[in-house]
């Protein structure tokens, strides 16, 4: 039997299923037994990465407190982020237990509600691309991993911070 040519519709087709094949694969690492050891620290040469990490959360924490003390009626609006951050700073810490919390300046924000989230904003892109460049430069892929996870968890709450972007 001839074998059928190849078309653009076939071509397409192929194109369009292999997505689907492919999500259909497990990219997944095993599953750890309870008798494995603990996940490894990051290697030494990513410990002053994840510092600047950490840093660039808690200046991003303190503009978050400057604007919710600044115009609490914004509180609620902010409080997901606020605790994103919470969560992503102590993922950091235990990652580094040895390492020195940092802490951050005072942040100013002024006492209107537009203006304060245009500052919180800033910050948050300011994390972004700390978090984005963090990404590229780590040398663990599991801390890539999740500095690429936190990068997508701050570029979805800046989506719903910003106006005329619906989450």
């Amino acid at each position: 039997m001839p074998a059928r040519p190849l078309t653009r519709r076939t071509t397409l087709g192929s194109a369009l299923a292999a997505p689907l094949g492919l999500a259909a694969c497990d990219i997944d690492p095993p599953a750890r037994d309870a008798d494995s050891p603990a996940a490894t620290p990051p290697p030494p040469e990513d410990s002053e990465l994840v510092a600047t990490v950490v840093a660039a959360l808690v200046d991003a924490g303190a503009v978050l407190a400057a604007a919710t003390a600044a115009v609490p009626a914004i509180d609620a609006q902010l409080e997901p982020l606020a605790a994103a951050h919470t969560a992503h700073r102590e993922l950091l810490a235990e990652a580094v237990p040895d390492a020195e919390q940092p802490t951050a300046a005072p942040a100013t924000v002024p006492p209107r509600p537009q203006p304060a989230l245009r500052a919180v904003r800033r910050s948050e892109q300011q994390l972004l691309r700390t978090l984005r460049e963090g990404c590229l430069g780590a040398a663990s892929g599991d801390l890539a991993r999740v500095l690429a996870s936190m990068a997508a968890s701050t570029s979805q709450h800046l989506a719903a911070l910003t106006p005329g972007v619906t989450p």
